[in-house]
């Protein structure tokens, strides 16, 4: 059982992270978001500027917070996408818009970023998850650009390899 500490105790994020991280733009509408998410089978995705630097995070929570928002609001709008809205700039000739500035993922996303880098060991990426109560955290280069992203079923699956070896 020692071997299986030591090997814990070892690993550090670039061991266990996924390098293909899916990333979003701050400017992308929600259902862009969504699509993206569904696409890539993951449930949330560092969000990253024009410089592709991370400037947030979003998740299904975020979603949920959004559903909600809307609903409160009454505006009838329910979970419909709000991307594409009719203007008629001259009369009888419509024209639409990309996004409602309000249906950016920018105002959804979660701004404070629990973030990594590659030499975290997995008891110090363990902390920072229980600590915020979060299921991932992103691993970010020295200019602060994703690199890969740390899961909770990625620290469970390094647990139960380290176990089994």
């Amino acid at each position: 059982m020692n071997s299986a500490i030591e090997r814990l105790l070892s690993l550090r994020a670039r061991d266990v992270m996924t390098r293909s991280v899916v990333e979003l733009s701050a400017n992308q509408t929600m259902s862009q978001a969504a699509f993206t998410l569904r696409q890539h089978e993951v449930t949330g995705a560092p969000v990253v500027d024009e410089q592709g630097r991370c400037v947030g995070i979003i998740s299904a929570t975020d979603f949920v917070r959004r559903e909600a928002t809307v609903e409160d609001e009454g505006n009838g709008h329910g979970g419909a996408d709000l991307s594409e809205h009719m203007l008629s700039r001259q009369p009888g000739v419509p024209s639409y818009i990309g996004a409602m500035t309000c249906d950016l993922v920018r105002h959804y996303m979660s701004p404070a970023v629990q973030s990594i880098d590659e030499d975290a060991t997995l008891p110090e990426i363990g902390r920072v998850m229980c600590e915020a109560h979060i299921h991932r955290v992103v691993v970010l280069d020295r200019r602060g650009v994703p690199v890969g992203i740390v899961s909770s079923l990625d620290v469970v699956s390094a647990l139960v390899n380290a176990i089994e070896e």
